[in-house]
Formats: C-alpha cells, sequence, structure tokens
C-alpha cells in the first residue's frame, strides 16, 4: 500500500514537470524579451556598419552563439520564432531563430522609407502600388511559384517599423499590419 502511494506521488511529480515544460514551449533561451513598446532605434546602444552587418547576416550559430559575440538589443518573439535586430546607418539585420535558437533565416534590409510612406495604402490596392513605394521590399511569394502559402511582402522602415501586407489569390492588398522592430 505504501508503495502504491509512493509511485502515485512520483507519477503526479512526473506529470507536474511534464506539463510545465509544455507550458514553456520546449525553449530554454536565456535572452530576454524586448519590451513591446519599444523599437529597435529605443533598444539599440550599438550602430553596426556595414562590414559588421554583413558578418552577422552570415553569423550561422545558436542565439545565444550570437549573443555572446553580438549582444542583442532586441529581440522579438512570433509565435515559435524568435526575430533579432541590429541597427545599421541606413540598414538593419534580420535574423529568425526557431524557438530552441537554432539560426532559421538572415537578411540585411535598407531602411531608406518611413512607416508615413505606406499611410496611403489600403485594401483593395494592388500590389504594383506597393511597389511603386517600396521596390525593395521583401516578396518572397513572388518567387517562390507556389500558390498555396500566404502571399505577403514585407518592409522595414527608418522610424523603427515593420509593416507586413497580405495580398489575395489576384495580388490585391487583403491585410496591413504594423508592428515595432
Amino acid at each position: 500500500m505504501r508503495l502504491n502511494k509512493i509511485l502515485a506521488l512520483i507519477s503526479i511529480i512526473m506529470l507536474l514537470f511534464l506539463l510545465w515544460s509544455c507550458d514553456k514551449g520546449g525553449s530554454d533561451l536565456n535572452i530576454e524579451i524586448s519590451p513591446l513598446d519599444k523599437s529597435l532605434l529605443d533598444l539599440a546602444t550599438t550602430i553596426y556598419d556595414e562590414s559588421q552587418l554583413s558578418k552577422i547576416v552570415k553569423f550561422n550559430g545558436s542565439i545565444d552563439e550570437l549573443n555572446d559575440q553580438y549582444p542583442i538589443e532586441c529581440l522579438r518573439k512570433d509565435n515559435d520564432t524568435y526575430r533579432v535586430a541590429y541597427l545599421g546607418d541606413g540598414s538593419i539585420v534580420v535574423l529568425l531563430f526557431d524557438n530552441y535558437g537554432n539560426r532559421l533565416f538572415g537578411h540585411i534590409y535598407n531602411t531608406q522609407l518611413l512607416k508615413s510612406d505606406f499611410e496611403g495604402l489600403i485594401k483593395g490596392q494592388s500590389l504594383e502600388e506597393v511597389r511603386r513605394i517600396d521596390p525593395n521590399g521583401e516578396y518572397l511569394f513572388l518567387y517562390t511559384g507556389r500558390n498555396d502559402t500566404p502571399k505577403v511582402s514585407s518592409h522595414y522602415t527608418k522610424d523603427g517599423y515593420l509593416i507586413t501586407i497580405e495580398y489575395d489569390i489576384s495580388n490585391i492588398i487583403i491585410s496591413i499590419n504594423e508592428k515595432l522592430i
């Protein structure tokens, strides 16, 4: 009888550990998420030159290794993805990491436009109107050759915003979202 109580207690403890680890999402990153009300411009204390940004974008280690070499000042979490941003003079580096801190993607973006440059866009306008405003935006869906994935363009602004625009199958704007980089 006493053995049954001990086994039941051990089972409950193991179940609690399992539930706790699921709640954490399996992530054990030790880097603080940046406040949602502050942009990269507010958070960055270092402005990197182009050669440094090139080294950062080519970095191929984990998020913790990146933080050791280039201290992370701006970190955002979006679902199971972490976005790290580094500020340059007229450009930024954005690196994406999975929930376990493994690098997924990295790119250098020119930041020549302001958030206000996109304010004239509304639902129902075409992709071509967006491309006239930002010919250097990220339009990956145009190059994949697939129609079953979301059609979204991304635009990074010099005043610290990420503008994402979603299109329907006919390349007509169906939503425009903005958030701080």
